[in-house]
């Protein structure tokens, strides 16, 4: 065998060799968790716990009446909720637990004071993951609407591994 094929597979063997870069490692992170939802109509606002849950938790949405302000809210059940999928179909509705005396009624709330109700979704755990819309009525207070996604995190990564 001649040395000249294998001296000229050495030279090029070589040359490749010292154009080679290391590759820049990829940051590895998670998406960041979406905000817990709010939103507001005077005298009412509302926030949701989460603005992210896993099908099978659940989320707790807050209405709070802020003073000065009457709004005339039912006994039975005074917080409705129902939440909606993209298409708008219903996929859940619920209320809060019943509540006697001055929680309602005409509920009156004085200036720089106020007065809040709560109701929990507990998220199927078949539900498809996606954009679900939650509507929240406390009597005849306006109804507000709040955003929140059902899905799974992505795991967190694994350096090394293919």
């Amino acid at each position: 065998m001649s040395r000249l094929p294998l001296a000229a597979l050495a030279l090029l063997v070589a040359a490749c060799g010292s154009s080679v870069t290391q590759a820049v490692p990829v940051p590895c992170a998670r998406p960041a968790r979406p905000p817990a939802p709010a939103a507001s109509a005077a005298p009412v606002s509302a926030t949701a716990s989460a603005g992210e849950v896993v099908p099978g938790g659940s989320v707790t949405f807050t209405e709070a009446i802020a003073g000065p302000a009457t709004v005339q809210v039912g006994c039975s059940s005074p917080l409705q909720l129902v939440v909606t999928d993209s298409t708008g179909l219903a996929v859940y509705g619920g209320g809060a637990p019943a509540v006697t005396g001055p929680l309602c009624g005409a509920v009156a709330v004085a200036a720089g004071a106020s007065q809040s109700y709560q109701v929990t979704w507990p998220v199927d755990p078949t539900l498809p993951g996606g954009a679900y819309t939650a509507a929240l009525v406390l009597g005849d207070a306006p109804q507000l609407s709040l955003t929140v996604a059902v899905g799974v995190r992505p795991p967190a990564c694994r350096r090394g591994r293919s």
